[in-house]
């Protein structure tokens, strides 16, 4: 866990402040997310694949395709996908006319691990009331 006193005590400026508590919030979130993610056996970059799969037209997508769907770049998209692919969650399909295009399908597995994973995020909460939720969202659009 993040000491987020240490920031707050500190005697940065409040933008500096507000910079490093986000920065220690991130990690706090990202850990949070792979420690609910654990039981699924799919990492946050799996789960967001599948996810981007589901979603897509005919459950198809190409790799570069998916990798403009993610949030942030990862490098990790090949290995991800080679890690879906071994679990049975998707298929992947080499273009016959352009050899370096490869269609990847979600399966039948791989919805129900989407399914799975989505369902334990559901259940994040920030534990703040509507109305700062409201406001907290407002303030992030901004940034």
């Amino acid at each position: 866990m993040a000491k987020k006193e240490l920031i707050i005590n500190s005697d940065l400026s409040v933008e500096q402040k507000v910079f490093g508590l986000l920065a220690c919030i991130a990690q706090e979130q990202k850990a949070e997310v792979s420690r609910l993610l654990k039981p699924t056996d799919l990492s946050m970059v799996q789960l967001m694949l599948l996810h981007s799969l589901a979603h897509a037209p005919k459950k198809t997508l190409t790799v570069n395709q998916l990798k403009q769907t993610m949030i942030d770049e990862s490098p990790n998209v090949s290995r991800a996908l080679n890690k879906l692919s071994d679990k049975g969650y998707i298929i992947k399909n080499r273009c016959e006319k352009d050899q370096r295009t490869v269609f990847i399908t979600i399966t039948e597995e791989g919805g129900k691990a989407h399914n799975e994973g989505d369902s334990y995020l559901m259940n994040m909460s920030l534990d703040i009331d509507k109305q700062e939720l409201e406001q907290l969202y407002r303030i992030l659009q901004k940034i």
